[in-house]
């Protein structure tokens, strides 16, 4: 079984490239200050996907295993906001100095005001469970992103950030699980959901590994020019023992990089793990 994917000492490049995607994407899924796309998601009120849709199973991933993984619900039905005014307490994992919590106080201070004017405000509800993650209450921060997937079941970055609190810090994975294959429903591009759900797969949720090449595959499918995603899937089938598989993967990995500026590099470096092939 797999157990790990880190890259060779030989792939610098490409786990360079797979690193910058991870906190690109962690980035975008965390909140900039922006909304998601140009207009703001429509709340469940207006929306055309239903709260039982999400929790319907409406995504599926079936693994080589036979197994197949299915969307289970992350909250309650009937979507309850929030108390905005829930105290900022910081946890030891938070490791913020004095100044750094009193700066979170104040952004926190900000965003009841707005919420306060507006309580359907995806922007400051988005940032509030952000700011409480980052003071460690991950309880809290989960109840908001999972109201927010609620409210708005056809935005993808509620989904986003729920599945990396439940993978790397609640280490709940079913609901990890869960919500990144909701943040994929809504928006298939998402190449860092695609990842982690196969980090997921082969490092923690285990018991669920047979989905792991099928959700690579997927997110291939959907986002053709990810180098990383073909350099993924093909480590995954040398560490598997299904060379041929493995040299048609790189071989699709060298076709996408091509493309990239300054591809030089990368190209080399793909080209060099391919001949490595035993």
């Amino acid at each position: 079984m797999l157990t790990t994917m880190a890259p060779s000492s030989k792939s610098q490049t490409i786990g360079i490239l797979i690193a910058l995607a991870v906190l690109i994407g962690g980035g975008y899924l965390f909140m900039r200050g922006t909304a998601p796309s140009s207009s703001m998601p429509a709340p469940l009120s207006t929306a055309s996907t239903t709260n039982s849709d999400i929790a319907g199973g409406t995504l599926g991933i079936t693994g080589t295993g036979g197994y197949t993984v299915k969307e289970v619900p992350t909250g309650n039905n009937a979507p309850k906001a929030p108390d905005y005014n829930t105290p900022l307490v910081f946890s030891a994992t938070s490791n913020l100095n004095i100044e750094q919590q009193s700066a979170l106080q104040g952004q926190v201070t900000a965003l009841r005001v707005q919420l306060a004017k507006n309580p359907s405000s995806y922007v400051a509800w988005l940032a509030l469970g952000r700011a409480f993650k980052t003071a460690g209450d991950y309880a809290q921060a989960a109840e908001i992103w999972a109201y927010l997937s609620l409210n708005w079941p056809t935005d993808a970055i509620a989904f986003a950030n729920l599945g990396d609190l439940y993978m790397n810090f609640i280490k709940d994975y079913p609901k990890a699980e869960a919500s990144y294959l909701g943040a994929i429903r809504n928006n298939p591009l998402q190449v860092d959901a695609y990842r982690n759900l196969f980090s997921l797969y082969t490092n923690l949720y285990t018991t669920h590994a047979s989905a792991a090449e099928d959700i690579l595959k997927k997110g291939i499918a959907n986002n053709s020019d990810a180098v990383d995603l073909y350099v993924l899937l093909a480590r995954y089938y040398r560490d598997s023992g299904r060379t041929a598989e493995a040299r048609a993967e790189y071989d699709s990995a060298i076709v996408q990089a091509k493309k990239q500026p300054s591809s030089a590099a990368l190209v080399a470096d793909i080209t060099s793990e391919q001949a490595a092939l035993k």
